[in-house]
């Protein structure tokens, strides 16, 4: 193969590769000739069209709609595998979940704005439907506080006294039911287009930053309960929450005396629980050993009793839940002509709650080594909240405390979340009527104790700052944008945030000048002292030359040249004659590339090659050097019409074969049938089991066809693709063919290039007659 191409203009003339193949030492390989030597084979690339039909043509079997149906339907498969031995574990997880979840359900039913009851609809009808479609054996669905905040702005933004005369009669019921259909409707869409992967870009630190920043808006909301008295409701799209912090202040002295003195011993109850009483129950040994203390449920029955005793709404008018209905209302369809005004909310839950379960559930999965399908989970939000919307359920996600609780508790499948539904189930039907005497105001200060872990978010600040800057500047724009805003549009901007800054690290190409440390072993020689300057300079360009960088690839190439330039004896105008030279670039990293990166790469190898240097790619991907082929600006070896016409004979009797083999395939499977068929009738008249049959092994692999054919047609495709070329290789004898990149350019390991570029720089003359032009151009 020709190390060079020729070009008559720079008077290079082209040499056989018998002269190469002659000079060269057996112990360096160009990367072609180390593919050849391992055989290496590139991987066959199938069309997304093709993928698909080959995956319907799956489903529609037998196998393939069993285990599609194991896969979208979990409970299936893991209800297979179910060992009782588990049961006694998944009870009592689910047991204390429900007990748990009891006073939860409705302080965050106030969260979201809603009566109490609420949130145990919200936590009855979601894990019923979870417990179905759900892959995350630990993950507890229900109400969420991130998630009540943002069903709660919704509300009072779309009940606002502006929208009552173009939505006449509409209800919070109303609104949640819609709220919540939609958002599972986002969620199903996002399944089908796999927008599981493009979540990942809503990372942590965004996540945490609208955590932090919608906590503030649950503290505000619950401020007036907490005091005993109300604040107009506002529809203000920027600073509602400074217009919120403003109504508080200009209202704070309507606040009703008892009111505060219950939320206060509430709250020190709660916080002392928390701080001392906790720690000690969680020591225990035996059978409470992992069952959280049930501080809010104390605290639940304990104001029950006294408010029902005392008579608190009577004596001192704090404010009480009063109707607490049993049983479960009738379905209703949501309404749909409000999703205009909405939608934005929808999709903000959507993202968010998506991300906590995903958070929540691989966690727990890498924890007890199970595999956890992204999609799935998203199809699973999707159908839970559509499922749930025709009962007044709002959009829900998996809980961070409750899925603590479930696995301290021992769960070990999806049946611990069925049975705490269970629950919750008993506290419709008969327990209802009992929670009429609880003060609001406790459940707003059972929220505001679970929801100050989270402000404390602010405190990762300092660490944000020593380890990453640019995920502090995340945080901080993210949840600056969700106080000034609200909810949705904040994790809108913590996505855009995240997208720019990767846009803007890609930009920042990392470069080292790599040196030996020892054989075989190159480092960068500003970080290892012992690593010394190779006699060729070794660039290690961190990622590859795409859009986002090729500049910067070309200016590193350039810098190197120049210090080249200056280390020769003379400059190339004044001499007659200038040593050749190489240029190392380790494409370890390289992982892509486009078209402006392969312009990047085609202009240096040309610019390098008129000032006498060479590049020689180390370690490239054979994905990218199959772009570089197809871009054209790889040198291809000359094409023989001979071994083309052979290589067509080939196919057309490879052809020939395998539809010769298919039609005896098809023929002996026919004449199988009938003799299964004639077996089965002697064995039942014979009096044997009428099941009985004939094994007979087919002599034609239909697998093997299979392969054959799918290696025939990559033939086929490569052969057009030879003849194209060889169309174009006549028409272009006599023209001036462009500087190409050589297949000798490209080496397996650096050193194969070290000794390879050694040799060609001392057996330069062999190759080369170098000859300056009139213009002094090579």
């Amino acid at each position: 193969m020709n190390f060079f191409s020729a070009n008559p203009q720079s008077g290079i003339k082209r040499q056989s590769s018998s002269s190469v193949r002659a000079t060269s030492i057996p112990a360096a390989m160009n990367q072609d000739e180390y593919d050849k030597k391992y055989q290496f084979r590139r991987r066959r690339k199938v069309s997304w069209v093709k993928r698909k039909a080959d995956g319907i043509r799956t489903i529609v079997s037998r196998d393939g709609l069993e285990k599609a149906a194991k896969r979208r339907v979990p409970l299936i498969k893991w209800m297979s595998r179910y060992q009782w031995s588990y049961l006694a574990a998944d009870i009592i997880a689910g047991v204390t979940v429900g007990i748990y979840n009891v006073p939860q359900a409705m302080s965050y039913a106030t969260l979201a704005g809603l009566p109490p009851v609420y949130g145990l609809y919200a936590s009855f009808f979601p894990p019923i439907l979870y417990f179905i479609f759900g892959s995350a054996t630990h993950s507890s669905i229900g109400v969420f506080s991130i998630t009540c905040l943002m069903v709660n702005k919704c509300v009072e933004e779309l009940l606002h006294q502006d929208n009552s005369e173009r939505f006449p009669g509409i209800t919070k019921t109303d609104v949640i039911s819609s709220l919540c259909i939609l958002t599972g409707l986002i969620q199903l869409v996002m399944a089908l287009v796999r927008c599981n992967k493009l979540m990942n870009f809503l990372s942590e630190t965004a996540i945490s930053a609208v955590t932090f920043s919608a906590c503030f808006y649950g503290v505000v909301n619950q401020i007036p309960k907490l005091c005993g008295f109300s604040v107009p409701s506002r529809n203000e799209p920027y600073f509602h929450l400074f217009y919120a912090i403003d109504d508080i202040a200009e209202n704070i002295h309507k606040s009703n005396i008892a009111t505060v003195c219950i939320s206060v011993c509430t709250l020190v109850f709660l916080i002392f629980a928390r701080n001392f009483i906790e720690p000690v129950f969680n020591r225990q040994k035996g059978i409470i050993k992992g069952i959280p203390f049930p501080k809010e449920l104390i605290t639940i029955v304990v104001a029950i009793l006294a408010s029902h005793f005392m008579n608190f709404e009577k004596k001192y008018g704090v404010k009480i839940l009063k109707n607490v209905p049993t049983g479960f209302p009738s379905p209703s369809l949501p309404r749909i002509d409000i999703w205009a005004e909405i939608y934005s909310s929808a999709i903000g839950i959507a993202v968010v709650s998506y991300a906590v379960t995903m958070a929540m559930g691989q966690i727990f999965a890498k924890k007890y080594k199970y595999r956890l399908d992204s999609n799935q989970e998203l199809l699973a939000l999707g159908l839970v909240n559509v499922g749930s919307a025709f009962f007044p359920v709002f959009p829900t996600s998996c809980s961070l405390s409750r899925t603590l609780v479930n696995e301290k508790c021992g769960a070990r499948s999806q049946l611990s979340g069925f049975i705490a539904a269970l629950c919750i189930l008993i506290v419709i039907m008969f327990i209802g009527p009992l929670l009429e005497s609880l003060p609001s105001c406790v459940l707003a200060a059972i929220v505001l104790v679970v929801v100050e872990p989270l402000l404390r978010k602010c405190t990762d600040l300092p660490m944000l700052w020593r380890c990453s800057k640019a995920d502090l500047f995340i945080w901080i724009g993210t949840a600056t944008a969700t106080l000034c805003t609200d909810i949705a549009p904040g994790v809108a901007v913590g996505i855009s945030l995240v997208i720019l800054n990767i846009a803007i690290q890609s930009q920042q190409a990392t470069v080292k000048i790599l040196g030996q440390v020892k054989d075989n072993d190159f480092r960068p020689i500003d970080m290892y002292d012992s690593a010394t300057e190779t006699s060729f300079r070794i660039i290690h360009f961190v990622g590859g030359p795409v859009s986002e960088n090729c500049r910067s690839f070309e200016d590193v190439v350039m810098d190197a040249t120049n210090i080249i330039r200056k280390t020769r004896s003379g400059s190339i105008d004044s001499q007659g004659y200038t040593d050749w030279t190489a240029i190392i670039l380790d494409c370890t990293t390289w992982t892509r590339t486009d078209h402006m990166g392969i312009q990047a790469v085609d202009e240096v190898n040309k610019d390098l090659r008129k000032t006498q240097i060479f590049p020689l790619f180390v370690n490239l991907k054979a994905s990218i050097r199959r772009q570089y082929c197809l871009a054209g600006i790889l040198e291809q070896p000359d094409l023989d019409e001979a071994k083309l016409a052979k290589e067509e004979a080939r196919i057309l009797e490879e052809e020939a074969r395998i539809q010769e083999e298919r039609r005896k395939c098809s023929a002996f499977k026919v004449s199988m049938k009938k003799y299964k068929k004639r077996c089965v009738v002697d064995a039942m008249e014979s009096g044997e089991d009428g099941n009985a049959h004939v094994e007979i092994k087919l002599c034609y692999d239909e697998k093997e066809l299979d392969k054959a054919e799918r290696d025939l047609f990559d033939a086929k495709k490569d052969l057009a693709l030879w003849k194209k070329q060889l169309a174009q290789q006549n028409r272009s004898k006599d023209m001036v063919q462009p500087v190409r990149i050589s297949q000798n350019q490209f080496y397996p390991s650096i050193t194969d290039a070290m000794i390879s570029a050694n040799l060609l720089v001392k057996e330069q003359g062999h190759f080369f007659d170098i000859k300056q032009s009139k213009d002094g151009k090579f």
